[in-house]
């Protein structure tokens, strides 16, 4: 979102200041290719969110809810498209009435996508917080049972070198 937002900063930029006419108003003079960018990182970032958190539910639930795992990542992407709207409809509501304007109006040259962008980039960070206190936290399945078992291979083990030597 950071990416994104630094390009959309330079695109209102150019279009301000070096506008081609277009029908509706000013078009920017940007190549679309600087949307390559963000759109790749954005869909690395989601390819690799999908398969992990997918492997996650089929590791972590058990054997007879691995499809409820697999219907709950689709809500979740649900889910987040609702909260998606929800944000956008606070932030017309909060911005219609600022000194800076509309963030995002009809006109795109007028507002500020750019701060948009980076009000995601925070919440993002604020999300990642909040996921590693709950990764702390979290105990995957079977590690209380493999260190149990560990500690009576110890056991065993070290009584085997006991009876050995007497």
């Amino acid at each position: 979102m950071i990416v994104s937002a630094f390009v959309e900063e330079r695109r209102r930029t150019l279009a301000l200041t070096k506008p081609i006419p277009g029908p509706k108003g000013a078009i920017s003079s940007m190549s679309g290719f600087w949307l390559i960018p963000q759109l790749s990182i954005a869909g690395l970032a989601d390819a690799f969110t999908t398969v992990g958190q997918i492997e996650f539910y089929y590791k972590q639930f058990p054997e007879n809810m691995r499809s409820i795992a697999g219907s709950l990542f689709f809500c979740g992407i649900a889910g987040s498209s609702y909260l998606s709207s929800l944000l956008i409809a606070v932030v017309h509501q909060t911005t219609e009435g600022a000194a800076t304007g509309n963030w995002l109006p009809e006109d795109l040259n007028k507002g500020r996508l750019d701060y948009f962008y980076y009000l995601i980039a925070a919440l993002g960070a604020i999300n990642l917080g909040y996921f590693l206190v709950c990764a702390n936290w979290y105990k995957y399945k079977g590690t209380e049972n493999n260190n149990a078992l560990g500690v009576e291979v110890e056991l065993v083990r070290k009584k085997l070198l006991v009876d050995n030597e007497a």
